[in-house]
């Protein structure tokens, strides 16, 4: 699969995202721990880092602070390669018959696309497609919020997200837009083998333009008094309706 990169090498820190992080081998460069620590996770991440030939050196506790730019790391500290992303035509060749993407639309919190990709993630997502411009892309605070999952779930870098729509629709996706004054609920949805989700601006929504692009738009019911919901909290409520749709029946 091709890819293509635009940041430097990053650092990540704590156990859990280093562990995510060792999962993938071939994005670690170089795994650090504590010396002398009794870190949390610490034998399990040097097993992982022999399994895949990386690199691990223990280092006294204030280089590990330099290296890490911070205190707060747990002991475990993995230099990885830059964030690749993935090609929209081989994230759709790579789709199963019944896939769900997600399509941001501008979301500008880093935490929010972290928590957006991570509950993709955990939904079965076969990718998540970002603009070029306009909103957050993935970082190091990203890939914390996260918790490493950035590197379960193809990122899609798009550089006109209207234009990215159309052709997951030639290949045969239902597009669906999340706004609050949909007519139909996520819940009443007849969600079709193959779909997008797209969540807008974390304050203003989808743009008009982007909602133009969608076949339907749906909402989620909130109780009378509630503005609106946190873009990752509303994307996982949706996520998770859709996911449904792929789940066998149960058995009685």
């Amino acid at each position: 699969m091709n890819a293509e990169t635009d940041s430097p090498a990053n650092i990540v820190v704590g156990r859990n995202t280093v562990l995510e992080a060792l999962q993938n081998p071939n994005i670690v460069q170089r795994l650090y721990l504590a010396k002398d620590s009794k870190a949390k996770g610490a034998d399990e991440a040097i097993a992982l880092a022999r399994d895949g030939r990386i690199p691990f050196d223990f280092v006294p506790q204030a280089k590990l602070n330099e290296i890490a730019g911070t205190r707060d790391h747990q002991g475990i500290v993995a230099k990885i390669s830059p964030i690749a992303y993935t090609p929209l035509k081989d994230c759709l060749s790579a789709c199963p018959p019944q896939a769900t993407l997600v399509a941001l639309d501008q979301i500008q919190h880093p935490k929010n696309l972290g928590m957006i990709v991570r509950t993709a993630a955990a939904a079965g997502a076969s990718g998540v497609l970002v603009p070029a411009r306009g909103g957050a892309l993935p970082s190091e605070e990203v890939l914390r919020a996260s918790a490493g999952t950035l590197f379960r779930v193809p990122i899609v870098k798009c550089p006109n997200l209207c234009q990215a729509l159309r052709q997951v629709q030639d290949a045969g996706f239902w597009v669906y837009g999340l706004a609050a004054d949909a007519p139909e609920t996520v819940f009443e949805t007849q969600w079709p083998d193959r779909r997008v989700l797209v969540i807008g601006n974390e304050t203003s929504g989808l743009r008009p333009v982007v909602r133009k692009a969608c076949d339907a738009q749906v909402r989620i019911p909130i109780a009378d008094g509630v503005e609106s919901l946190n873009a990752a909290v509303a994307a996982g409520i949706a996520l998770f309706q859709a996911r449904r749709r792929d789940e066998p029946p149960a058995h009685p």
